[in-house]
């Protein structure tokens, strides 16, 4: 898509607007047979697809294919606001029907685009509450200007932002599957293909931490529910969490938690915490 500005006739076919909604974020799994625009108003939260959740704050628009399960949630603050816009018979140029982005998904930060797409959503919704002569028409101009407004915002940073989202994609995927193996980042960053720096940066503005402090309470959480619901040493799961040395592991575990992985087991215990 990096000349798909340079076409001519774009939008071969103008897409229809199947609904645009303010109700709230759709915490259950769900797909649609047609695109859709997730755009997040006020607030911040999670967008889960294919069983991976990615933050979502305001300002970012999620382009979500057709047929892709997903759900998004939004933290209870007065701020939470978001969009939902299907839509459906749309051809771009060289695509097929109802295909906006070759990716099942992505999400674009609208940044100083915000208040203009804010507009069109606005603008749109408007007509759709309260249509009056000529709504109908307004109603798949606005679309059609929304479309190429979100389209020419992600192609305008698609070498950065397609590429950054997928690289913390892949990276979490591989962090999440192989944190118990992960023995240094520097490993990681050769297995991913990828710069510690880079690596660091895209971490730190995806999740607002570094990818050691991911690893790190990825272990301790796979720690605590061990401690909890099983009997095994402390040695044993000192090992089940990817360290060799039981005295460094409680050391990391006392100074994630301010108390002793014992400690943790006997105060859960003390709340009937089932055993296996």
């Amino acid at each position: 898509m990096s000349d798909f500005f340079a076409k001519k006739n774009i939008v071969k076919q103008r897409p229809t607007l199947k609904y645009i909604k303010t109700d709230g974020a759709n915490k259950e799994q769900h797909t649609h047979g047609h695109p859709e625009f997730i755009f997040v108003v006020g607030g911040s939260g999670r967008f889960e697809v294919n069983d991976n959740q990615y933050p979502i704050k305001a300002g970012d628009l999620i382009i979500c294919g057709k047929n892709v399960s997903h759900s998004e949630y939004l933290f209870d603050t007065p701020d939470s606001e978001i969009y939902h816009l299907g839509f459906t018979g749309t051809i771009l140029n060289g695509m097929q029907e109802d295909d906006i982005i070759n990716e099942p998904f992505c999400i674009i930060h609208t940044a100083s685009q915000f208040d203009i797409i804010k507009a069109y959503f606005v603008a749109l919704i408007a007509e759709v509450q309260s249509p009056q002569i000529s709504s109908k028409v307004i109603e798949e101009d606005l679309m059609r200007v929304l479309l190429l407004s979100v389209l020419r915002l992600a192609v305008y940073d698609m070498g950065l932002m397609f590429s950054q989202n997928k690289a913390f994609f892949e990276a979490k995927d591989y962090f999440d599957k192989n944190y118990l193996s992960i023995t240094n980042i520097e490993d990681a960053c050769k297995m991913l293909g990828i710069n510690k720096f880079y690596l660091t940066h895209i971490f730190k503005e995806q999740l607002g931490m570094p990818p050691i402090k991911y690893l790190l309470n990825k272990r301790m959480e796979k720690a605590k529910h061990l401690l909890i619901v099983t009997n095994m040493s402390i040695s044993e799961i000192s090992l089940k969490c990817g360290y060799a040395d039981t005295a460094y592991f409680c050391r990391v575990f006392k100074k994630c938690e301010n108390i002793t992985p014992l400690q943790y087991r006997l105060q859960s215990r003390n709340n009937n915490a089932p055993l296996a």
